[in-house]
């Protein structure tokens, strides 16, 4: 699972579902939630979680797209299993990973040092109260 430390700068509700802005370290991002817990307020200081397989990787990609969480990252490490390769990523919020397929990773022409767009859908972050962001 990946963590990214974060700081909750808007909460807007509508009924039971609410909808999060956050700020990891300059990277805009958001996220729903239901049920807001109370730990998960403005100025909130929390880790941002989201699973390696729900990390989509782009390069060079340019034009609007409907995902929310779009931020640059450096990849800075390859591991290539026979189907899937796990991809290590760094951006200002800091280190973590993908898991996409080999397939994927040929197609894109992926190497240590390339600079991709990293997304992930506002659906798939989940948040874990009580960390110094």
């Amino acid at each position: 699972m990946n963590r990214l430390p974060a700081l909750i700068v808007k909460v807007e509700r509508s009924e039971s579902l609410c909808f999060l802005e956050l700020d990891a370290s300059g990277i805009a991002l958001s996220m729903l939630l239901f049920d807001l817990k109370p730990e998960f307020s403005e100025g909130s200081r929390v880790q941002v979680l989201f699973k390696e397989t729900e990390v989509v990787l782009a390069k060079q990609l340019s034009g609007e797209i409907s995902f929310s969480n779009r931020f640059q990252a450096i990849v800075t490490k390859i591991s290539k299993g026979i189907i899937l390769a796990d991809i290590s990523l760094s951006c200002p919020a800091g280190e973590f990973s993908c898991i996409v397929t080999l397939k994927a990773v040929n197609r894109l022409a992926l190497e240590p040092g390339d600079e991709v767009t990293v997304m992930v859908k506002a659906s798939q972050l989940s948040l874990e109260a009580g960390h110094d962001a």
